[in-house]
Formats: C-alpha cells, structure tokens, sequence
C-alpha cells in the first residue's frame, strides 16, 4: 500500500522473502534504541528457519526505498480464535516491533492499518514488551495494556571495584571463599569461544545446563532437539556480528560453567548458563558469573539482564525488577482505533 507521503506497508509472508531483506533489518535494528538482540535478523530468521512457523505474516514499511518499520508476526490457533502475535515467542525473552526512532505512532499505524486488509486473525497479541518498548504508551493501546513476566535488571557501575560494592558482605565473603579454593587447586581459565571453539562451547553448554535440571527431575530447554539446532543455527551469527560473548571456565582440564550472554548497546543479556555440580565446591557458577559481569564493567555495559525467571541465585546479584508488558487487541478494536489512518491510506 502506497500513499502520497511515500510510505508504504508491505506484507512478508516467507522466508525468502525475509532473508532477502536482512541487510535493510540489520540496519533499522541498528537505528532502534529499545531494540533487544531478540529483533535482530541474527537471532529471529535462525528461529524462524528452524520452528518454520505454518503462517507467517510480517509487515516492512518504507519510506520510498528506506526500511522503517518491521513487524515480525505469525498466525497460530487457540481454541476458536487465530491470533496474531509476535514470532520468536519461547526463545525470546523480549518482543518487539522495529519502529524508526521519531515517527513510532505513524509507523505502528501503518502495520495496523496492513495488518487490518490481512484476513485469517482476530485478536493481536503482543507479548514480552520491555518496559522501555517505545509503542507501548500508544495512547489508543494503553487500555489493553497488563504486566506480563518480571525481568531481573542489575545496574552495573563503572569500576570493578564499585561492582564489589553492590553486594553483600556475605556475598563479597563467599566470592572471596571461593576464588581461594580456586587458586589451592591451581587456578581456572575464563576462555571466550572464538568461531573455532564455538561449537564445543555449544556442546558443553547443552550437557551442563540439561544435566542440572535432570538433577530436578525437569528436562531444561535445551533438551529439546529442535532449541538445540537453533542455538547452532543461530550462534554463529550472533559471534559474527559481534552479539554473542560465550564464556566457559575451566577448572583442572574440565568445564567448570558456561554462561551464553548477549551484549547490545549498553546491556547485557545473561541467556544460559550451566555448570558441572560435580565441581560445585569452587562455586563455579558464581565465578563466571562475576567475571562476566567484570568483563561488562571493561566494556562501560551499564545494565546487567538476567532475564525472565525468579531463579534464587539471581538475588545474589542486587537485581531490581522490571516489568514486561502484554497487549492483547481484538481485531474490531485495531480497525476501530485506526478506522481514520486506514480509510486515508
């Protein structure tokens, strides 16, 4: 759809048709402040590579040739309804559209207004917005609006020894305990996966991380095959563009932990971890866990994201909560709030 200001709505409907967009996404993601590395084309085409979602709907804007606007979105069944709601959803801890800095509302109005002539859906579902998603305070959405999950956010300060001071005594006491446990044994090793360690990284991830929560009698994420392939799918493109710090601490000539952090902008995400309970006397989820955040403070990262969950060892950490947000639209209602910009367009 095109309109006299030369913006124009268009719907994607493969994945063709999305890779042959990826090198305009990858510079829109760049341009979007609130962006999350769950939008980038690194992370969502892997996800939708491998999950192959049965109907894909996502609508680019442009402004003449420019891409400034990207809504990811697919079509699945619930009961008697079809709903539209974001792609990526169970891997992504954050869901967002791509909306170009300045002209979000008019942008988001012109998904709607696409998203209105696309038939098969009747409620728009979106869900795991961040707090500081820019649409989210849409004066027409902000009705339909609810808190969704909790994110755990550690605010990281400039200097490693300001990082010490964020937490407990006990905290600094245990930490101290068990870097001296550490060096009675010979030390450990933080290595960084580089491309030719990514893939026994990877491995050692899966085994660690499944183990412990067999541990709980639960089978844990990565048990599945299909999570799996998109991590190896994905991996790799997120260490090429710079997204992906995989970190592994090795202890005596075994892997110790692993924890999979995404950097962006000024945060990191903390994804996975695991660690081997065999070596649990040196405590080896806490180490690496303070050698990452260490590493983010060289890197002047201002934020520390543990993401969704309650986990007990994340309290350890000083966190402060933050909201998600959900939205769910009836498609009467996006026709009725957008009626004026669709009948115009």
């Amino acid at each position: 759809m095109m309109t006299r200001d030369g913006i124009r709505a268009t719907m994607l409907r493969t994945q063709d048709e999305l890779q042959s967009i990826a090198a305009d996404w990858r510079e829109l993601y760049a341009r979007c402040p609130d962006a999350t590395p769950f939008q980038s084309p690194e992370w969502l085409l892997s996800w939708i590579e491998v999950f192959a979602p049965r109907v894909l709907r996502v609508v680019e804007v442009r402004e003449d040739d420019r891409l400034v606007g990207l809504a990811p979105l697919l079509i699945y069944p619930r009961d008697s309804q079809q709903v539209l709601a974001f792609a990526g959803g169970g891997a992504s801890d954050y869901l967002n559209l791509l909306l170009e800095p300045g002209n979000e509302i008019e942008l988001f109005r012109r998904v709607c207004a696409a998203l209105e002539n696309e038939g098969g859906w009747d409620v728009l579902e979106l869900t795991d917005l961040a707090a500081n998603s820019r649409f989210t305070n849409l004066p027409e959405l902000k009705a339909f609006r609810v808190e969704h999950d909790v994110c755990s956010v550690t605010l990281l300060p400039s200097s490693r020894e300001a990082l010490l001071q964020l937490f407990s005594d006990r905290q600094r006491a245990n930490l101290r305990n068990a870097q001296s446990r550490l060096r009675r044994e010979g030390g450990g090793e933080v290595q960084l996966a580089t491309d030719e360690t990514l893939r026994e990284f990877l491995e050692d991830l899966f085994v660690l991380h499944t183990s412990r929560w067999s541990t709980r009698g639960e089978p844990g994420v990565l048990a599945s095959e299909q999570v799996r392939r998109f991590h190896l799918l994905a991996s790799p493109r997120l260490l090429g563009s710079g997204q992906l710090c995989l970190y592994r601490l090795r202890v005596s000539g075994r892997t110790a932990a692993v924890i999979y952090a995404l950097f962006a902008r000024e945060t990191v995400y903390c994804y996975l971890q695991g660690f081997n309970p065999e070596l649990s006397f040196f405590s080896p989820g806490t180490l690496l866990m303070f050698s990452v955040m260490e590493a983010a403070v060289r890197r002047g990262m201002r934020r520390f994201d543990l993401l969704r969950g309650q986990e007990t060892y994340k309290r350890h950490w000083r966190p402060q909560p933050e909201p998600t947000f959900r939205m769910a639209v009836p498609r009467a209602c996006i026709v009725k709030l957008f009626a004026e910009h669709v009948q115009a367009a």
